[in-house]
């Protein structure tokens, strides 16, 4: 059994990680902590229903760790805490699991990947995008090879703003506890996505602006991309997108993917337009529910639960979320100085 502590239990623990992990055979959830007991006594009153199975409830992080002695160490606290929370985390023996975006910054994400390869234990960052069902037959389709090689790629996530979904946790907009806005926050599941597709980015040429919040974030930024393969790309995140929408587009030698925008549909075709075999409507419907919108969690949730138990490889694992956070430094530093900033490693 996995005996798990959770840090943070804001909207996106709540709603998705806290559950995600209830549901994995082989975990248990010991202790909640939040910065007020309070908040932490409603979530494991709302999500346990039976009083006698509840988690023990900390308002401080080292406490919970010291008396716990967990396996395993959830963090889903606002972005300032991940870093320093994941080295203690790490330092006690625990394996973690961390919110996106991994870090504020890429320096901060860089320890936290020395100390888990230090402390020979699992890191993972929840860009759970990685599990869904049509994000995950994009990935199949281009290993396979079945549109022929990647060249282009467009990709946007947007919605109206943290204060919409998760009222209250004004963090977001706060710099000093969110280390940025859109781009940080929606930016790097659409970066790891992009890095998962088409590889390692090369550059990145990056514009990001507050358009229609007074907020002192950023709420849109854009990224252009240029990977190693030579294939091109363009990111968009924003928080002022009235209705919100997703989309994804990837031009091949051989087909193009279509995903997401307004019907939430995936089509991936040929040259000659048609569909390609095994990815049309009605066999990817036969696969997963589009509906269940737990299932990335889940499924990300299990493979934390694998790797902890070594049957399975983390992803994303931490070198993922330093390669995402990495990028979206770049955006900001390109930003400021109207010049594109080369990654060559």
């Amino acid at each position: 059994m996995i005996r798990m502590a959770i840090s943070g239990t804001g909207a996106i623990a709540e709603r998705a990680h806290i559950p995600a992990l209830q549901s994995i055979a082989g975990v248990e959830i010991v202790a909640l902590q939040s910065r007020t007991t309070e908040k932490a006594q409603q979530v494991a009153a709302r999500l346990w229903r039976n009083r006698a199975t509840q988690p023990a409830i900390y308002a401080d992080f080292a406490e919970m760790l010291g008396r716990e002695q967990p396996d395993a160490v959830g963090i889903f606290t606002p972005n300032y805490l991940h870093c320093e929370y994941a080295l203690q985390a790490l330092a006690c023996g625990a394996h973690v699991l961390c919110e996106k975006p991994m870090a504020p910054g890429a320096a901060a994400a860089r320890r936290m990947v020395d100390a888990a390869a230090g402390a020979s234990r699992v890191l993972m960052v929840t860009m759970q995008r990685r599990y869904g069902g049509f994000e995950a037959a994009v990935q199949r389709a281009l290993r396979t090879g079945a549109i022929g090689t990647p060249n282009f790629i467009r990709a946007r996530l947007s919605h109206g703003g943290p204060e919409g979904w998760a009222p209250g946790q004004g963090w977001f907009l706060d710099p000093q506890q969110a280390g940025g806005g859109a781009a940080l926050d929606l930016g790097v599941h659409v970066v790891d996505l992009a890095r998962w597709y088409l590889g390692e980015i090369a550059s990145v040429s990056g514009y990001t602006a507050r358009t229609s919040k007074p907020i002192e974030v950023d709420d849109t930024a854009v990224m252009l991309l240029r990977f190693r393969s030579g294939a091109l790309g363009v990111i968009e995140a924003s928080w002022a997108s009235q209705p919100g929408l997703s989309g994804l587009e990837i031009y091949a030698s051989a087909g193009r993917v279509m995903m997401g925008y307004p019907r939430n549909e995936l089509s991936i075709v040929g040259a000659d337009g048609t569909p390609v075999p095994g990815y049309s409507g009605e066999e990817l419907a036969a696969q997963f529910d589009v509906r269940d919108l737990l299932a990335p969690f889940r499924a990300l949730a299990q493979n934390f639960a694998d790797a902890i138990e070594g049957r399975a490889i983390p992803t994303p694992d931490g070198l993922d979320g330093l390669r995402a956070v990495e990028v979206i430094d770049a955006c900001y530093r390109s930003s400021r100085s109207g010049r594109h900033i080369d990654l060559s490693r």
